[in-house]
């Protein structure tokens, strides 16, 4: 029985070096990966907070060229449009959109 326990604390002794040797370069990888993953993490939240921001400036933007639009589209008027030498037409004519299937009505040929 003695022998057999001396047995398995040889070959154990043996292959202590080698489970070692795993667990460490596991454990190096895995915080390797960690430290990646984290940098990237953080890289993306900057790079978030830098678009929000353009976001933010484009919508200000935005904003105030639609004030601008409206603005002067609020001051265009009939008044304007005869001082800028437009006149009222006399004759109106309005233009009828067709169907747009395959047959022809009789009174469209």
């Amino acid at each position: 029985m003695t022998q057999a326990i001396a047995h398995n604390i040889n070959s154990m002794m043996r292959y202590k070096e080698k489970v070692f040797i795993f667990l460490v370069v596991g454990i190096v990888a895995l915080a390797s990966s960690y430290a990646y993953l984290l940098h990237s993490a953080i890289a993306n939240v900057v790079e978030r907070e830098s678009i929000v921001k353009e976001n933010r400036l484009t919508s200000t933007s935005v904003s105030e060229l639609e004030s601008k639009y409206f603005s002067i589209k609020n001051s265009i008027n009939i008044e304007l449009a005869h001082a800028k030498g437009f006149r009222d037409s006399e004759v109106s004519s309005f233009i009828s959109k067709k169907s747009l299937t395959a047959m022809a009505n009789h009174n469209e040929l």
